[in-house]
């Protein structure tokens, strides 16, 4: 029988040539201290009968629930209390990492960040104990517990960094401040009631109701229900958004799948796990000699796997890392003080009034890789001289550039989609075109990110992400702009900025040149023949189908609150307290520190609403980790957080906070 599996994985997941094999000296999951714990009876309560408790639900413990604990922690370090706090990390997988970065799941499955740019700790240790606020970074916690350390630019596998965030939450409950206890659930809230004063959880396994004061939404990614032409047809249909739980929960598809042709929808950074579950996971194995890739199958991968997408196009690649070290990105056009002017002024539409300046910015960058030091200096020199406005400043820039050899600018928009306006007259020949689209990619990506012309030039969408955030967060476009955002440009830069390491695509071309992989061309088409299955073709590509047997969607879930299945969204947004933003499918919620916003427009300021849920009224809130040494966006949002929760327990101290920045909610209704 036709089976259909939804599975998507993680956005932010990356490459590694073959899985990494860890030899532990300890057990990760246990903390490790240099010193003492910080004070004896660190995290009791004071046995005082006349002190209320005040008590905070974080719902989702993955990496943006765990920051909001660690900065609780760390606040009542430095202040002192009027009551005691209560925390309780609720988790319906693992209290401690979340579903996205479980422990029991393979090392196949690699990061997309690397080793030297994720902590989950502000500061280095001193002299005390690590303690929240003060601990190692992932890098350096890495090296001390695995022989094998690859080095600082190493793609960990996502099980590790899972274990480094159990080890966080380990270390900062170790060295709770007076009169802060933290107490861990490890069970799904099915249902919040609100009362007068307090919200009510009730828990899938039964137990006792859980009374708090406040809340804490960071529930990641949303659940679906089934697919309604998969559930129409004769099709199998399994509901999951997660690749591990698809493969490993009771949802599984056979160890043995030699006699069985697997579909995948989706090309992204999904694609590649489902990718390796079938392979990898099934017993194959990638040969690396020299710069190529060979496949040795197991004899129980699918017998065949065909892949395909709306453009046709695997990700591109992240490259090797060559920047020196240190080195930070100066914006030229796209800075934080141009968007606020722009921000000023009132709601903008991002294709006319953020867009060229963002394309310029990553020519700048592309044009100086590619014209060497001294013409650079020339093209610069006049551009500096030229005025230039939103709409002149690519035609300005082309013209520059023209007289020293170059030709034509990066176009974003059209490099997702190189096979645009093309068709084939066989899959041969579009098999041929893919292959030579992935080489080329490799290529560049060997060359390095700070020195490949076009690599280095897209690498410029990774360091301005934050303040393309500012541009979108919270009614910063017109609706019409905020949409156009969301479902065509959003994926544009996503595509271009979040790819897998080049050693995916040395094993995605292993797969094509073993027969094991086809990969389908732009238009992918899915549709049943006869009632009696699904057959894969694409509109581009003449005289090539494929009967399957299981179909697999690798497309990362988009937000949608209306119809989120999780049921604490559910049971919030049934109760009206949560609204979808601008109908774009993320929750409405205020600047920091996100309280959401009712369909009647009231302010409920015990929640707050964190992270991918929000996803689509802000912007790239997909990332898990924190920039050791740096005070960014992703910290910020738990400070705030941490700052309005604590309001109540500390003596009033001035504050720039404020959850009051929010005059008129409704302004942002979704428009019919």
């Amino acid at each position: 029988m036709l089976a259909y599996v939804r599975a998507s994985c993680q956005s932010w997941q990356s490459a590694k040539p073959e899985r990494i094999l860890l030899t532990m000296e300890t057990d990760v999951t246990e903390p490790m201290h240099k010193t003492p714990l910080a004070r004896k009876g660190s995290g009791r309560l004071t046995d005082n009968d006349g002190m209320v408790p005040e008590r905070i639900a974080i719902i989702g413990t993955g990496p943006r629930g765990l920051s909001v604990i660690e900065r609780l922690a760390g606040k009542l370090a430095e202040r002192k209390t009027l009551r005691p706090l209560i925390v309780y990390a609720i988790d319906d997988v693992e209290v401690g990492c979340g579903k996205i970065w479980r422990t029991d799941q393979p090392d196949w499955f690699i990061m997309n960040t690397r080793a030297r740019n994720a902590t989950m700790f502000l500061n280095a240790p001193d002299d005390g104990a690590w303690r929240a606020g003060y601990g190692p970074t992932f890098d350096t916690w890495w090296k001390q517990i695995d022989v094998n350390y690859p080095g600082p630019t190493g793609l960990a596998p996502r099980v590790l960094y899972g274990k480094y965030l159990k080890f966080v939450l380990d270390v900062v409950e170790q060295n709770l401040p007076q009169n802060m206890a933290l107490k861990r659930v490890q069970d799904r809230v099915i249902d919040i009631t609100e009362t007068a004063d307090e919200y009510v959880l009730k828990f899938e396994s039964g137990r006792e109701e859980l009374h708090v004061d406040r809340i804490v939404v960071s529930t990641g990614y949303r659940l679906a229900g089934k697919d309604k032409t998969a559930a129409t047809s004769s099709t199998r249909h399994l509901t999951s958004y997660d690749v591990l739980e698809t493969f490993q929960a009771g949802l599984t598809l056979p160890t043995d799948l030699s006699d069985q042709v697997v579909a995948i929808k989706g090309l992204g950074l999904s694609f590649y796990d489902v990718l390796l579950e079938l392979t990898i996971g099934r017993g194959g194995r990638f040969v690396h000699e020299g710069d190529t890739v060979r496949y040795v199958p197991s004899g129980r991968e699918p017998k065949l796997i065909v892949a395909g997408s709306r453009s046709g196009s695997p990700l591109p690649m992240r490259a090797r890392a060559d920047r020196p070290k240190g080195l930070a990105f100066k914006p030229h056009f796209f800075t934080e003080a141009f968007v606020t002017s722009i921000r000023s002024k009132g709601p903008a539409c991002f294709r006319t009034s953020y867009l060229p300046w963002i394309t310029a910015e990553v020519n700048l960058v592309y044009l100086e890789k590619t014209l060497g030091p001294d013409l650079y200096s020339q093209f610069r020199e006049k551009l500096d001289a030229t005025e230039v406005t939103t709409g002149t400043v690519l035609k300005v820039m082309s013209d520059l550039a023209r007289p020293l050899g170059v030709d034509q600018l990066l176009d974003l928009e059209a490099m997702v989609t190189p096979f645009k306006g093309k068709s084939f007259s066989s899959q041969d020949a579009f098999r041929r075109a893919a292959v030579e689209v992935i080489r080329a990619d490799i290529a560049q990506s060997d060359t390095g990110e700070f020195t490949d012309p076009i690599k280095a030039g897209l690498d410029v969408l990774r360091f301005i992400r934050p303040t393309i955030r500012k541009t979108i967060d919270l009614g910063g476009l017109t609706h019409a702009s905020h949409h156009e955002f969301i479902n065509k440009i959003a994926p544009v830069i996503a595509f271009l900025s979040t790819g897998p390491a080049a050693g995916r695509a040395r094993q995605l071309l292993a797969l094509v040149e073993s027969g094991n992989l086809e990969l389908l061309g732009p238009g992918m088409r899915v549709k049943g023949e006869n009632g009696s299955g699904l057959v894969v073709s694409a509109d581009t590509v003449e005289g090539y189908s494929v009967g399957i047997d299981v179909l697999i969607d690798a497309y990362i879930p988009t937000p949608d609150v209306d119809n989120d299945q999780n049921p604490a969204i559910r049971s919030l947004a049934d109760a009206g307290i949560l609204r979808n933003f601008m109908g774009a499918g993320g929750v409405e919620v205020t600047p920091k520190p996100f309280h959401p916003v009712t369909k009647d427009g009231e302010i409920k300021d015990r929640i707050h609403v964190l992270g991918i849920p929000t996803e689509s009224a802000r912007w790239f809130l997909h990332v898990g980790v924190i920039e050791p040494g740096v005070w960014d966006e992703y910290i910020d949002d738990a400070d705030a957080i941490a700052e309005t929760a604590i309001g109540k327990l500390v003596p009033a101290e001035p504050d720039a906070r404020s959850s009051d920045s929010v005059t008129n909610p409704n302004k942002y209704i979704s428009a019919e």
